[in-house]
């Protein structure tokens, strides 16, 4: 229940947040209402309730509020829960706040603060994939965000040996993935001379490589490539779109990390019994 709220708070400050950035306003004073500019009341600004309590329209001026405000606040506050449990967090603050099992100050520290760099991961990422979908521009400094978080997650969890045979076991699995998955993506990059790939495509990767590791980095663009060609197809079949339409890939890309992060290890197995027949 923590997670899920901390989730929908989280969201409905990535949803100011990024309207602020996309308009060029600063990230300071009161929400406002992007319609009428009225101030909003702290009854207004409830995530996920103030919606449905309003109907889906302004207090003020009257006028239908976004879909996206709840959808993000509700996704991310569902992403918190999986990830939590996914890692195993959810537990372990469980754990810590019953009382039912004994750390020491030094697994206290460890929990609280692998917890806030895996937060702050998801949220940054769903912050990303929002803006280049509606800008179709990677916000590069959340992205470096992502990448330092991710960083500090593994030197935290890090419980090996201070010398140079452990460290490369540990950090190699994370850093290769990043450096390579950059390196594709900028080739790619410059190959088509950023017509196939953005340059804030390569970020994004580099960060998935470091979040994720080696085997879901791959698992990642694997779903993310053909989520693109899925949805590519619709909107030439559909909108009539133009094949020099742009579409922004960020999203697919942070949609195949969490997929990856989440069920990676079934992908894997069901493509070895399917597949591989092992």
């Amino acid at each position: 229940m923590i997670f899920f709220l901390v989730g929908l708070s989280v969201g409905s400050f990535i949803n100011a947040f990024q309207y602020r950035v996309q308009i060029g306003k600063k990230n300071t004073g009161r929400s406002f209402c992007p319609k009428c500019k009225h101030q909003l009341a702290w009854y207004d600004l409830i995530p996920l309730l103030s919606f449905f309590l309003l109907k889906g329209r302004c207090r003020y001026c009257g006028k239908a509020i976004s879909i996206q405000y709840p959808l993000i606040e509700f996704i991310t506050a569902v992403l918190f829960v999986a990830v939590g449990i996914k890692s195993g967090y959810i537990q372990k603050i469980n754990d810590l706040l019953l009382g039912s099992l004994s750390f020491s100050n030094k697994e206290v520290f460890v929990i609280l603060l692998s917890v806030l760099c895996l937060l702050l991961i998801v949220g940054c990422l769903v912050l990303i994939a929002l803006h280049d979908f509606k800008t179709k521009y990677v916000l590069s400094l959340v992205v470096y965000v992502t990448m330092g978080a991710s960083l500090l997650f593994l030197i935290v969890n890090y419980g090996g040996q201070v010398s140079s045979w452990p460290l490369f076991e540990y950090f190699y699995p994370f850093v290769a993935p990043s450096l390579i998955a950059a390196g594709v993506f900028f080739a790619i990059y410059a190959i088509s001379r950023g017509k196939w790939m953005g340059a804030g495509d390569i970020e994004i990767a580099a960060a998935m490589g470091l979040f994720l590791g080696w085997p879901d980095t791959m698992i990642a663009f694997y779903v993310a490539f053909i989520l693109g060609a899925i949805i590519g197809t619709v909107l030439l079949v559909v909108q009539k779109a133009k094949l020099k339409t742009e579409v922004p890939f960020g999203p697919f890309l942070i949609t195949g990390t969490f997929v990856a992060y989440l069920f990676g290890t079934q992908i894997v197995w069901f493509y070895d019994r399917i597949f591989l027949g092992f």
